[in-house]
C-alpha cells in the first residue's frame, strides 16, 4: 500500500458531563479532513485520548467516524496488553468501519518492555492480528528512551507480514528516524512523527508522510508543509516549519520537553476552542487540564501563525480549562 501525504491523529471531544461527544466528534473530523494533501485520517490514537476510553467508546468513535468521512481512509489506533485484548480491538474496529489499524504497543508496561526487544514476542502480536483481524496495520514505534521501542530485528521480522504497510516512526531524533529508513524504508512506509522540532529532519530523510497529533491546528498548513518536505521545495518546507510549526510545538507540545504537567492534547483542544473549532478543552483524568497560562500561551502561538485574529482573542480565552 502506498502511502503519501499527513495523516492527522484526531481528538476526543467530551461533553460537561465527561461522555464522548459524537456530533461535536463529527464536526471535528470533517473540519481536518476538508484539508487538501491527506492520506487518511486517525482516531483513538495517543491525541484521541485511547487510554482513557472503553471499548465501547472507541468502536463508536470508529463508527461515528465512519459515517462523517465516507471517502477518506480511515486508521483506528488499537490497545491492549494482551494479545487477545488486541485482537478483540481490531474486530471491533474492522466491523466499526476501520480501513487499516494503527497498533499501539502492547508492551507498554514494566514487566513486558523487554518483551519488545524480542523478534518472536513481537512478531507474533502483528502475526496474530493479521491472522484474525485482516486489516492493514501501521505499527507504532515509540523512541528509544520509552523502554519499549522495538528493536530493528523484530521490526524486520514483523514488516514481512503482508498486512504491516507503514510504521509510525516516534522515533525521537532524525538520526534515529534515519537509522529506521535505511533498514526498513525499503520494505514499508517510514511514516514520520513528532510534534516537535525534529519533525522537518524526518520529513526531510525521504519519509513518504507524517502522522501526527499537533496537525489538527491548521490542518491545511501542515498538510502543504508535508507536501513541500517530501515532493517539494525543501526552501518552502524550510519557512513553513520555521513560521508556523516550530510556534505551535512550542506552545502546545512543548518541543516534548513536559516543561508544564498539561496534557498535551488538552492543550491542542485548547488550540481549537479558541479557534472556534472545538467545543471544550476538557480532558479524562489523569490528564491535566489547561490553565490560563497555559491558555495565553497557547493564544500567542495561534496570533503568530496567523490562525487567530487579535480581536477574536479575548472571547476565545473564556473556554480555557472548562
Amino acid at each position: 500500500m502506498e502511502i503519501r501525504g499527513l495523516i492527522p491523529a484526531t481528538l476526543t471531544p467530551f461533553t460537561r458531563d465527561n461522555q464522548v461527544d459524537l456530533p461535536a466528534l463529527a464536526g471535528h473530523l470533517q473540519r481536518v479532513a476538508a484539508a487538501s494533501g491527506l492520506f487518511g485520517v486517525a482516531v483513538n490514537g495517543h491525541a484521541g485520548e485511547v487510554l482513557a476510553l472503553s471499548s465501547e467508546e472507541r468502536e463508536s468513535i470508529v463508527r461515528t467516524a465512519r459515517e462523517a468521512l465516507p471517502h477518506l481512509k480511515l486508521i483506528a489506533g488499537v490497545e491492549s496488553h494482551s494479545i487477545d485484548g488486541l485482537v478483540r480491538e481490531g474486530l471491533r474496529a474492522r466491523q466499526a468501519g476501520a480501513d487499516l489499524l494503527l497498533v499501539i504497543p502492547p508492551f507498554d508496561i514494566r514487566v513486558f518492555r523487554h518483551l519488545a526487544h524480542d523478534v518472536q514476542a513481537s512478531f507474533s502480536v502483528f502475526e496474530r492480528l493479521e491472522r484474525e483481524v485482516g486489516l492493514p496495520m501501521i505499527v507504532f514505534q515509540y523512541p528509544e528512551v520509552s523502554g519499549c521501542a522495538y528493536s530493528i530485528d523484530a521490526l524486520r521480522r514483523i514488516v514481512e507480514l503482508p498486512s504491516v504497510v507503514a510504521i509510525k516512526a516516534s522515533a525521537g531524533s532524525p538520526t534515529k528516524y534515519a537509522e529506521l529508513h535505511d533498514a526498513l524504508g525499503h520494505r514499508v512506509e517510514l511514516l514520520a512523527a513528532s510534534d516537535a522540532p525534529s519533525l522537518l529532519g524526518m520529513l526531510l530523510h525521504n519519509a513518504p508522510g507524517a502522522l501526527i497529533g499537533i496537525s489538527v491546528v491548521g490542518t491545511q498548513q501542515w498538510s502543504d508543509l508535508v507536501r513541500e518536505a517530501t515532493f517539494g521545495s525543501a526552501q518552502r518546507a524550510k519557512e513553513l516549519h520555521n513560521g508556523f510549526a516550530v510556534p505551535l510545538m512550542r506552545a502546545i507540545f512543548e518541543y516534548h520537553l513536559h516543561r508544564t504537567p498539561t496534557c498535551p492534547f488538552g492543550a491542542t483542544k485548547e488550540a481549537l476552542v479558541q479557534l472556534g473549532e472545538f467545543p471544550s478543552a476538557w480532558v479524562r483524568p489523569p490528564g491535566v487540564n489547561v490553565d490560563q497560562a497555559k491558555g495565553g500561551e497557547i493564544r500567542t502561538a495561534l496570533l503568530q501563525v496567523d490562525l487567530l485574529e487579535e480581536q477574536n482573542g479575548e472571547g476565545a480565552r473564556r473556554a480555557v480549562a472548562v
